[in-house]
């Protein structure tokens, strides 16, 4: 072949690739971040001790042969910011999966609980939860919302309504 020839092939592979990437993909799983329930800041004796942000997630869908069901597994990452100076290392919270449409069986809403270890001289960490299971129907497999928060207390919502979003940044070292 030809350097012509090859630079050729090259320039079209490069092409074809690039429009190739540009296509929009059906994926599996469909997990909605619900922003209102992705927030949280914990608060003990009047203090501001962790914020918990769920930040995203990794995850999977495949076919389990030995029960003709498709699967979901997703593993949900937490952004932990520790906010005030302290020992403790364990952040203990609880997130959700949920689903709210397809077949009945397959409706519903399910709480999984995480303890996030936070060394006590590291004020933020990134941590991924043990993946979670969530049944996918076979006729919803790509436009299948699967919808992911964090649980919260009543007391907590009002607190993050008040300061939503907010950037801590007064840690004192």
């Amino acid at each position: 072949m030809t350097v012509l020839k090859k630079i050729n092939l090259l320039f079209w592979l490069l092409v074809s690739g690039c429009s190739y990437s540009s296509m929009d993909y059906e994926t599996c799983p469909r997990v909605q971040i619900i922003r209102d329930n992705a927030y949280l800041t914990q608060v003990v004796n009047y203090r501001e001790n962790f914020q918990v942000n769920l930040i995203g997630y990794d995850g999977y869908c495949y076919y389990d042969r030995k029960i003709s069901q498709n699967k979901a597994l997703i593993k949900p990452i937490f952004q932990i910011k520790r906010l005030r100076p302290g020992d403790e290392t364990e952040v203990h919270f609880s997130f959700y999966t949920e689903t709210v449409k397809g077949p009945p069986q397959y409706i519903g809403k399910k709480t999984h609980f995480a303890v996030a270890e936070i060394p006590s001289d590291a004020i933020e960490i990134e941590y991924t939860a043990p993946q979670v299971l969530v049944y996918v129907p076979e006729e919803f497999k790509y436009s299948y919302d699967i919808n992911m928060g964090l649980v919260i207390s009543p007391e907590e919502r009002k607190y993050n309504k008040r300061t939503f979003d907010i950037e801590y940044r007064y840690y004192d070292k």
